[in-house]
């Protein structure tokens, strides 16, 4: 019968625990390894989620757009517009450009003839707007002239409206971003006194172009996104 001495069997006890003790450190330091990856790619994609959960679009190419210009009081500048869902997204310099076809093109001939001199367009907000919004973020190509976004809390035709203006460059597509501090409420081109901008409480939104220069224009525009605070 063979037997073991005692020092063999605490030397190979002693050898086990030590590999069991080196595979128990590997694995540990392998999960400390990881961890941070995988946090970091949750915590990336909870951000993701959060930014999409919290943009509110409106769908230009849905809305129905009416122009009103100058006419209205004797002018005789003209404006029109269409949706193109074919639009060439060419020589977008955007980062984040979603690269959809849905396209509003407002365009154009300003007069300054017979008192006149401005063009424009908007359309109803039909649906409820999500809460806490603190900024309204759009996609705009231009022709190098200056443009005002402008909205309305009603749903009349001929009310004060909060109006902000927006540079455009000619033949690119440019992020904007307003903020309810960027808009003045103004009537028939002279501020007014009027309640604090809500962004929820918004019923329209529209484009007025008023440059005080004679001719043709163009302004497409799409992505119109609310951003909320949460």
């Amino acid at each position: 019968m063979m037997t073991h001495s005692p020092n063999l069997v605490k030397q190979q006890s002693l050898a086990l625990l030590t590999s069991f003790a080196f595979a128990i450190i590997i694995n540990f330091s392998m999960s400390i390894l990881i961890m941070p990856l995988n946090h970091q790619a949750i915590a990336q994609q909870f951000a993701d989620n959060q930014i999409q959960s919290n943009t509110h679009p409106l769908n230009v190419a849905t809305q129905d757009w009416r122009t009103i210009n100058d006419t209205v009081m004797g002018g005789i500048s003209a404006s029109q517009v269409s949706i193109d869902n074919n639009a060439d997204n060419s020589g977008d310099n955007s980062s984040d450009n979603s690269g959809d076809n849905n396209v509003a093109r407002f365009y154009g001939n300003l007069s300054l003839e017979q008192n006149g001199g401005f063009a424009s367009t908007r359309t109803s907000i039909n649906e409820p707007l999500a809460k806490n919004i603190d900024l309204i973020r759009l996609q705009v190509k231009g022709d190098g002239r200056d443009y005002q976004l402008r909205l309305r809390t009603d749903n009349q035709w001929d009310s004060y409206a909060y109006s902000a203006n927006f540079s455009t460059q000619k033949d690119s597509w440019i992020n904007i971003e307003f903020s309810r501090d960027d808009f003045t409420a103004v009537y028939r081109g002279r501020s007014v006194n009027a309640p604090e901008l809500n962004f929820e409480n918004v019923k329209q939104l529209g484009f007025l172009l008023a440059d005080k220069q004679a001719g043709a224009f163009e302004l497409s525009f799409k992505d119109i996104n609310f951003i909320s605070a949460d």
